[in-house]
């Protein structure tokens, strides 16, 4: 999902991707006028959007650790995990290609707290479990 978001961004302005110097091609793309400001913006909000999977990937990958040591329900664990991979996805689709219309951050926030519920959750079933081993 983190790395989709940010070469989807790329994608759309292909012809303006410096491949010696990739890091800079935000900032290109932003002082570029050969780039219409719709495409400016998803190009932007991908960025944005994989840097938000970066931030919360450690978080949810802690959950799965806890839980699995903990030993909650594999199906549990797998239910809430694809259920924040599906959350991720749709995060990123609202926030990238529904965002134009800023009607849509509202659902785009909804989508977040609802992937991030999903590994929060995991976390309590882990410590519900050690509780109740102890």
């Amino acid at each position: 999902m983190v790395v989709g978001a940010e070469t989807y961004g790329k994608m759309l302005a292909v012809n303006q991707l410096d491949t010696a110097n990739p890091r800079e091609f935000h900032e290109t793309i932003s002082k570029s006028d050969k780039v219409d400001k719709i495409t400016k913006g998803r190009i932007m909000r991908s960025k944005a959007a994989a840097s938000n999977g970066y931030e919360t990937l450690p978080l949810f990958t802690g959950a799965v650790i806890a839980s699995n040591i903990a030993g909650v329900p594999v199906s549990t664990i797998n239910m809430l995990s694809f259920a924040y991979l599906g959350g991720r996805a749709l995060f990123n689709f609202i926030y990238i290609r529904l965002q134009d219309n800023r009607k849509f951050a509202s659902a785009r926030s909804l989508v977040w707290m609802a992937s991030i519920g999903c590994w929060f959750t995991l976390y309590i079933q882990a410590g519900l479990r050690a509780m109740q081993a102890s």
